[in-house]
């Protein structure tokens, strides 16, 4: 419903829903003022931000949970659902609306089958997302079971505990959806680029979901041996990452300009990750992952903040980029897949290891994307009314 009014406060009804690794707070559209300042303004009171802990809000002060999901009626007639993804800022009060979340992806998925839309065939529901912060369709299958999503299996990712029904999603259809100049946005698989108190280095930038640039962890100095916690711990490390997204988000005229420091602040795009051959490492839980259970090791950042699990987004990109000849990825990557071959990609993140089924094609306009799947777990934690002020 529409926002009331309740004990002396106001309130909207909201779901919170854990995505992959992720969590957020789901809003109907129908439920919000319409885009723009007073949306923006319920949505920051509703997380509690600004503030680094969101104390008195629902916000997790985390940028895995903070994060806002728009349901509505599809306005793709090939799709069953929109999907608007918004970061919400901690201690700044801003949201990024032009991001798209790959882990809430599949809570979107399931927040589809719950509702009802698209087709359920054996039990599975067949759910087309249309994601609306880049205008692509989400192909996604969810689990069912009497009548609304499974909830039990025996799917694992890592970065979040027990098991649960695997929901697949499909990012074929997301390859340049961030810049609109195709999956290579410079053209090119590797470009060198000058980065301050760096020097030159060599980082592939794809589009794909979002937009991703991989560094070579030794060139930027970090060490595949450390926790993810002495990575985020270790500023001069944290500041060469920051200084390559504003020197690619420059060089492709994405964040120019005398505010750029600050944008880079609120938007999630560029990410920027760290990729090594496979190494043995501890995940946050301390669990134990072996080199020979990864295909490639990798640390994302945005925002100063390295990501304690793995973007969903940036699975689908990473896995691509292993596929595209010539660039850091596949440099690293083991046994790397024949050109225009169905592969696997088993990426090694700090919550353990996450799998992306991928293949890469070429046509008349390029390179094309014909299957990006990622498998993730979803479920509903809450439903009710979220009071504000």
């Amino acid at each position: 419903m529409p926002i009331e009014r309740a004990r002396n406060m106001r309130t909207i009804d909201a779901k919170i829903i854990r995505g992959g690794s992720s969590k957020g707070v789901f809003i109907d559209i129908r439920d919000l003022p319409p885009a723009g300042a007073e949306r923006d303004e319920v949505v920051l009171k509703v997380f509690g931000t600004p503030d680094r802990r969101q104390i008195d809000g629902l916000g997790g002060a985390d940028k895995l949970t903070s994060k806002v999901a728009v349901m509505g009626p599809p306005t793709r007639e090939d799709c069953d659902v929109d999907y608007l993804f918004g970061q919400v800022g901690t201690e700044m009060a801003r949201i990024d609306w032009s991001s798209n979340c790959g882990n809430i992806s599949s809570g979107a998925a399931m927040y589809g089958a719950m509702i009802g839309v698209g087709r359920v065939e054996n039990g599975i529901a067949h759910v087309r997302v249309h994601q609306v912060n880049t205008g692509r369709q989400l192909r996604a299958t969810v689990p069912m079971l009497d009548g609304a999503p499974a909830v039990d299996g025996d799917f694992a990712i890592g970065g979040v505990p027990g098991t649960g029904a695997r929901i697949d999603l499909d990012f074929g259809d997301f390859a340049g959806s961030a810049l609109s100049k195709g999956v290579l946005p410079t053209g090119n698989p590797r470009d060198v680029f000058d980065i301050p108190g760096l020097g030159k280095i060599e980082a592939s930038v794809v589009d794909m979901a979002n937009f991703h640039i991989f560094v070579r962890a030794c060139d930027i100095g970090l060490d595949t041996s450390k926790s993810i916690y002495e990575l985020q711990a270790d500023d001069v490390l944290v500041g060469r990452l920051e200084s390559v997204r504003k020197v690619v988000a420059a060089h492709l005229d994405f964040i120019t300009g005398p505010n750029a420091d600050e944008e880079l602040q609120v938007s999630m795009n560029p990410l920027v990750y760290a990729v090594a051959e496979p190494v043995d490492y501890l995940t946050t839980n301390k669990e134990k992952v072996s080199a020979d259970d990864q295909d490639v090791y990798s640390r994302s950042l945005s925002r100063y903040q390295f990501s304690k699990a793995y973007p969903g987004a940036g699975a689908a990109g990473t896995a691509v980029a292993a596929g595209l000849e010539g660039t850091l990825v596949r440099e690293v990557f083991r046994n790397p897949p024949d050109r225009g071959a169905a592969y696997s990609a088993r990426i090694g993140h700090p919550g353990g290891c996450l799998e992306v089924a991928a293949k890469v094609g070429s046509g008349p306009e390029g390179i094309t994307i014909e299957q990006a799947v990622v498998g993730r777990t979803a479920r509903l934690l809450m439903e009710g009314k979220a009071y504000i002020k």
